[in-house]
């Protein structure tokens, strides 16, 4: 049976090293995540209002909708553009707005990978050097106790801090998911009325 336990604190010490990497690696993808989200929060705010103006008027047509100019980067303008020169095709609509629904699920898989994975890196951050803080209490060398706790407390915090950017991340993308799933179903039923 020692060796076997032997055997596993080796396995786990040995995975402090990677677990603190990826935690840091974490970190900057969140803090990029973040400001890329902050850039695409200013824009839509720029162009959702026109948007919902001009789907909400009472003329609204396929015309006033190709007018609005949306960022080229956000996933919504090439879907407006492939719905404008689309015929009265129902598949092609659906398989436009498939399309649209894959690209924010890809922008969302990121953030969600944050909130799950950053809490799991901090929780083996903090139990792996307690391993090694118990021997050290239990030897009575205080040092080896405080630097293993110290590594096990910033790795906790660490992790769900990413977690709360990847959460919070995670909330604004699927809801500018579905306002813009709305807009484009809306933008399709509305092109294909107008070219039948």
């Amino acid at each position: 049976m020692t060796l076997l336990s032997q055997l596993l604190y080796w396995i786990t010490t040995g995975l402090l090293i990677p677990t603190v990497a990826l935690l840091i690696v974490l970190v900057v993808r969140a803090l990029v995540l973040a400001g890329s989200t902050i850039a695409t929060a200013l824009d839509r705010r720029r162009y959702g209002s026109e948007l919902d103006r001009a789907l909400s008027a009472a003329d609204v047509n396929r015309r006033v909708l190709t007018e609005i100019r949306l960022p080229k980067n956000a996933p919504l303008a090439k879907t407006m553009a492939d719905l404008d020169v689309l015929g009265a095709d129902a598949a092609q609509a659906q398989r436009i707005l498939a399309a649209l629904e894959i690209a924010h699920e890809r922008r969302i898989a990121d953030t969600r990978l944050l909130a799950r994975v950053g809490p799991m890196l901090g929780l083996m951050g903090t139990l792996i050097p307690l391993g090694p803080a118990l021997l050290g209490l239990a030897e009575g060398d205080l040092n080896a106790l405080a630097e293993n706790m110290l590594v096990a407390f910033a790795t906790t915090v660490v992790g769900l801090m990413i977690g709360g950017i990847g959460f919070t991340l995670q909330q604004s993308r699927q809801r500018w998911a579905a306002e813009d799933m709305a807009r484009a179903e809306f933008a399709a039923t509305l092109c294909g009325r107008e070219r039948t």
